[in-house]
């Protein structure tokens, strides 16, 4: 399996001995790791260590400059408290004035952080439940003086457990699991409830292979007392089995202790991490402590790529820094000036972005609006060079533009006629022909025949009697042919019909239909 160069992070677990380095893709489940090296951590100055971590990482192809990285010394503690809740920086500064009264060191010379692992009441007010992680200060800045020396950009500092922590576990709320990870010259036990860390302890221990023997006894020539029983001959006793009695017996210890502190907790099952244990190991922690040793859970968070040295087990601790690398929620020990810096020129290139894109996008809008300007320049001198070759164009537009006026008109002289039009007693009036007040007229419809239109007038006349209305109609129609105005007029009745009580106090109603030309003349 091949991975992208990019978005690459660096896992480091530097401990007193050895170091361990993994180069893996953020974000990936599983964790894809691309490289993995382990090699003897030498001791001496910063400097030193510096030159030999850079050359390191470049002899093995590491190529990523963004680290985080595991501490590992006697000099670290883990204690829980139950403190408000409270934000990041005030609750470091509460875990510093709990700590202050606990330890003989002055917590000036401490770097102290924590976080928070659960939630308890006491008296019925809630409250926070804290796991603080604290160390000298010294040793943090020396560590970042280190790393930025070799070239890297540290991005988070925590401690062994809580690295191990990182990886998620299988276990239930209330199950207990033990993680014990193994170096040369120590080891790590921590005790996990519910995925959070309740037990840390780290004591020195020397690792021995079946090949290595121990040093023998010296004889002190010690007297043998008259009548007493010589003592039995002790069995000779090899590395891994020296090494197998001092792990059960720390073991045992830790879980002691542990059992102190929990009011009776024990583990059921322990993971395993960094120098793997043999079978007689295992087999002596499962005896002696009824501990059942199982696969560690990297093995299935963590996917290394073909030829890769190791496994995740043994790299534990770099593979839980590199699934909790970006979780603003987890201990940092980094010194707080370091990491506000760091966020400070976050925000500086952030602003730097968005200055540049700015000016970027103000570069484009000038250049578009001078092409722009100079297209438009391009045409007007050539709209005007078309315009002096051809003089008949500014003829022919004008042309256009009146007969564009002459349809408008004629259009709306259309519209007029086709229209209703019922303002005809002012027309009759107007023609010596006046139009009773009980007449009124409906609708007019004008259809062209040749050079004349033949009309239809629709109207109506009202009257006390049929009598009385038939007469009234034929005065004005009298009156309309004397003008001789409408030629070939027409009178045809449509009906008459009584007036209701709504439409007056009675009467009768005629409508009619009036017939006649117009033509250009009239």
């Amino acid at each position: 399996m091949t991975f992208g160069g990019k978005g690459r992070m660096l896992a480091l677990e530097i401990s007193p001995r050895v170091i361990r380095a993994a180069e893996f893709l953020p974000g990936t489940r599983p964790l894809k790791v691309q490289a993995v090296a382990t090699a003897d951590w030498p001791g001496g100055e910063p400097v030193r260590l510096a030159h030999f971590l850079r050359e390191f990482l470049e002899g093995r192809g590491f190529t990523a400059k963004k680290a985080v990285v595991s501490y590992l010394g006697p000099l670290i503690e883990h204690r829980i408290y139950t403190i408000p809740p409270a934000g990041a920086e005030s609750r470091d500064a509460l875990l510093r004035g709990k700590i202050a009264g606990e330890v003989s060191t002055p917590v000036s010379e401490l770097r102290v952080t924590g976080e928070v692992i659960g939630k308890v009441t006491e008296q019925g007010v809630d409250r926070d439940e804290v796991l603080a992680v604290f160390t000298p200060e010294f040793e943090i800045r020396r560590l970042v003086f280190l790393l930025v020396e070799a070239g890297l950009s540290p991005v988070r500092v925590t401690s062994v457990p809580l690295a191990l922590l990182g990886i998620p576990l299988d276990s239930g709320e209330d199950e207990i699991v033990g993680l014990l990870h193994a170096e040369p010259s120590r080891a790590v036990i921590c005790v996990s409830q519910g995925g959070k860390l309740r037990f840390a302890r780290e004591f020195p221990v020397e690792f021995l292979s079946a090949g290595e023997g121990v040093p023998e006894i010296p004889d002190h020539n010690v007297l043998d007392l008259p009548g007493g029983e010589s003592g039995a001959a002790v069995p000779h006793l090899s590395g891994e089995d020296v090494f197998a009695e001092r792990m059960v017996t720390e073991l045992t210890r830790s879980l002691l202790y542990y059992r102190q502190l929990s009011r009776g907790g024990g583990i059921q099952r322990l993971h395993w991490s960094g120098i793997p244990p043999s079978p007689r190991i295992v087999t002596r922690v499962s005896e002696r402590l009824k501990i059942a040793v199982e696969p560690h859970p990297a093995l299935a968070a963590a996917e290394f790529s073909p030829g890769l040295p190791g496994d995740a087990a043994e790299y534990a601790v770099p593979v839980g820094l590199a699934i909790s690398a970006e979780d603003p929620e987890k201990v940092n020990l980094l010194p707080p000036e370091y990491i506000h810096r760091k966020r400070r020129w976050g925000n500086y290139a952030a602003v730097a972005a968005i200055a540049a894109a700015f000016l970027i996008a103000n570069a484009v809008l000038y250049m578009g609006l001078h092409n722009a300007e100079k297209r438009y320049r391009e045409t007007l001198e050539s709209a005007r060079s078309g315009a002096n070759l051809h003089p008949a164009l500014e003829k022919d537009f004008l042309h256009w533009v009146s007969l564009r006026d002459i349809v408008r008109e004629a259009s709306a002289g259309e519209q007029m006629l086709g229209a209703p039009f019922t303002r005809w007693k002012d027309c009759f009036a107007a023609l010596g022909a006046p139009v009773p007040r009980e007449m009124a007229f409906s609708r007019l419809s004008l259809e062209r025949q040749d050079r004349e239109y033949r009309a239809r007038l629709y109207g109506s006349v009202r009257g006390a009697t049929p009598v009385e209305v038939q007469e009234r109609m034929n005065r004005f129609l009298s009156a309309v042919e004397k003008q001789g105005i409408l030629s070939d007029l027409r009178y045809e009745p449509i009906g008459m019909h009584p007036l209701g009580e709504k439409e007056g106090r009675g009467g009768y109603e005629q409508e009619f239909l009036l017939r006649f030309r117009l033509g250009e003349g009239t």
